[in-house]
């Protein structure tokens, strides 16, 4: 499997992770106590870890990702019975997280039609 694909495919299951997290912050919207919870996939947007390293001087290398995960509850002071579930800030972080997801699986997608194509030597 290429890296990109690799790579889509890390995306594809951060995505998943995120909205099972997002999901049960609506589910629990009205419980007592409960703080909202977010899925940190910081090396994927982290500029740091996305440079560029030259392995010769006419290639590139490819961009290094690692997969990690991160769990973080939210801290922002809480309403009345301490739960801090925004459910309109749910929705659009869920919304967000879906076009996350259709832009990897649209990618994913091109990837293969690309290898189709080369196969049957269109």
């Amino acid at each position: 499997m290429d890296l990109t694909l690799k790579r889509l495919e890390e995306i594809i299951r951060f995505t998943m992770q995120r909205h099972g997290v997002l999901l049960s912050n609506l589910a629990n919207s009205d419980t007592p106590r409960y703080r909202a919870k977010d899925v940190r996939f910081e090396s994927v947007f982290d500029e740091e870890r996305l440079r560029l390293e030259k392995t010769a001087p006419t290639h590139l290398r490819a961009i290094e990702i690692s997969g990690s995960t991160e769990t973080i509850t939210d801290t922002d002071a809480p309403w009345l019975d301490g739960n801090n579930v925004e459910e309109d800030v749910e929705m659009a972080k869920i919304t967000e997280n879906a076009l996350l997801y259709q832009t990897a699986m649209r990618l994913i997608n091109d990837r293969f039609k690309m290898y189709r194509n080369l196969i049957s030597g269109r």
